[in-house]
C-alpha cells in the first residue's frame, strides 16, 4: 500500500512512537488517527494526499513551496506556480537537457536557505483528459545533498510569446512566490526565511512560448 505513496528515500524506524498514524481496515476505511478520513475509492491516492497534508503542515524545520525544482551545475532552479502553468513540461525539458530532477511538486527549503528534493512522479499533461507519468527513477533522480538556489523562475506558457524575462527585486519576487507557500502560518518568520534563500538568486519573470526557443539561453544563464 505504501509503495508509490511515500517518497522513494523513505526509511523504516524501529521506534514504536509516532507523531501520526494512519490505518486502513478491511472495510476500505482510511483513518487519520481515530478519525475516519475516507471510505472507498482510490485509497492509495487519498493516503498520499493525507500524508502530504500532514508533512507540509507540520514539518516545522522545512518550508514547502508549490514548485518544480531541478539542479544545474550544483545549484537549484526553482519554478513556482499554480497548476497548469506549465511547470511539469519545463522541468521535464530541463531534465532531458541534462538537469538533475529534484521535484515536480514542492521546493522544500530548510532554514539555511537550501532547497531539498521532493521526488514524486512527474505528470505531464498531454491533453485535457490524458496525462503521462514519469517516475523519479525514470528521470534519473538519486539521493543527494540540498542545493543553494541560483535561479527563481516565474513563467507561464503563452502561445507565441518570446522569452524576454525581467529581473525582479527581492520584495517583488517574495510577493510572487508567497502565493505558492504551504502553511506559512505554521512557521513563524517564514517570509524572512524564504528571503534568505532567494537573496543571492537571479529572480526572473516572463511569459514563455515553446520551450525549445527558450531553453538554451535559459540554461546558459543559470
Amino acid at each position: 500500500m505504501v509503495k508509490g505513496v511515500l517518497l522513494p528515500d523513505w526509511e523504516t524506524s524501529e521506534s514504536s512512537e509516532a507523531e501520526h498514524w494512519f490505518r486502513l481496515d478491511d472495510k476500505d476505511c482510511l483513518y487519520d488517527g481515530d478519525q475516519l478520513y475516507a471510505q472507498g475509492g482510490d485509497l492509495r491516492l487519498k493516503l498520499q494526499q493525507l500524508v502530504q497534508m500532514r508533512l507540509t503542515g507540520e514539518a516545522r524545520e522545512f518550508l514547502f513551496v508549490h514548485a518544480g525544482v531541478v539542479g544545474w551545475r550544483g545549484q537549484g532552479v526553482v519554478i513556482p506556480g499554480p497548476s497548469r502553468a506549465g511547470k511539469s513540461t519545463l522541468v521535464l525539458a530541463m531534465v532531458r537537457a541534462g538537469a538533475q530532477y529534484l521535484s515536480d511538486e514542492f521546493a522544500v527549503f530548510d532554514r539555511s536557505g537550501q532547497v531539498h528534493a521532493y521526488p514524486r512522479p512527474l505528470w505531464q499533461r498531454l491533453s485535457k483528459t490524458r496525462k503521462q507519468s514519469f517516475s523519479p527513477a525514470e528521470l534519473g533522480w538519486q539521493p543527494g545533498p540540498p542545493l543553494p538556489v541560483a535561479t527563481l523562475l516565474m513563467t507561464q506558457y503563452v502561445a507565441g510569446a518570446r522569452w524576454q524575462p525581467r529581473e525582479l527585486d527581492l520584495e517583488s519576487s517574495l510577493n510572487e512566490i508567497w502565493k505558492e507557500v504551504r502553511y506559512p502560518s505554521c512557521r513563524p518568520g517564514a517570509r524572512q526565511w524564504l528571503a534568505g534563500a532567494l537573496a543571492g538568486a537571479r529572480r526572473l519573470k516572463g511569459a514563455r512560448g515553446e520551450i525549445g526557443e527558450m531553453l538554451p539561453g535559459l540554461l546558459a544563464g543559470v
